[in-house]
């Protein structure tokens, strides 16, 4: 069961990342952001997307500490990470909505979290992951868990032409002021 559901959640991931990659060459025919919030590609987007963290997360239950890893580290590590993560994420939610958030246009946001970084929401992710990884400690998640990461690390690249499209000089100039990932430009 656990090899069947690894190799399952492999494949979901695999989908998301070809999905983005996809997006992020073709801009013009992008999967995501999709079109419109109704359009098919938000739904088969989102699909893949809860099916492969659900898979992810069943895939450290059932493989729990197979790498026995000690408590005292797994514990408040990856537990840390990923109540921080979801602070991260959902502050980020509250400032840009959830409709925005879920790949429907929306204004530019550019101050409180997204005056740091472009992209807090998906770094808030990263940790989130990365913190079930430590969790977990499971031989079987972490490679999914890495497929997920890249996912996250990915993504941004996708919305970028979208964004400059949508919101054209005020969008390059936010992008010359704070940087993808971490910290503000000069």
């Amino acid at each position: 069961m656990l090899l069947g559901l690894f190799i399952l959640t492999a494949i979901l991931l695999s989908g998301i990342l070809g999905v983005l990659a996809y997006s992020v060459m073709r801009p013009s025919n992008r999967i995501w952001p999709p079109p419109a919030q109704q359009a098919r590609q938000y739904y088969v987007v989102w699909l893949l997307t809860l099916l492969s963290f659900g898979g992810l997360i069943a895939v450290g239950l059932l493989d729990w500490n197979s790498l026995r890893w000690p408590a005292a580290v797994r514990w408040p590590v990856g537990v840390a990470m990923i109540v921080g993560g979801n602070a991260l994420v959902w502050a980020g939610v509250r400032q840009l909505s959830l409709k925005t958030t879920s790949g429907s246009k929306g204004p530019l946001i550019t101050d409180g979290l997204y005056r740091y970084s472009r992209n807090p929401q998906y770094i808030g992710d990263i940790a989130i992951i990365f913190g079930w990884a430590i969790l977990s400690a499971s031989a079987f998640a972490i490679p999914l868990c890495l497929g997920g990461i890249a996912a996250f690390i990915l993504t941004p690249f996708a919305e970028e032409s979208w964004l400059e499209k949508l919101h054209g000089d005020e969008y390059r100039e936010y992008c010359n002021r704070v940087s993808r990932f971490f910290g503000r430009r000069r």
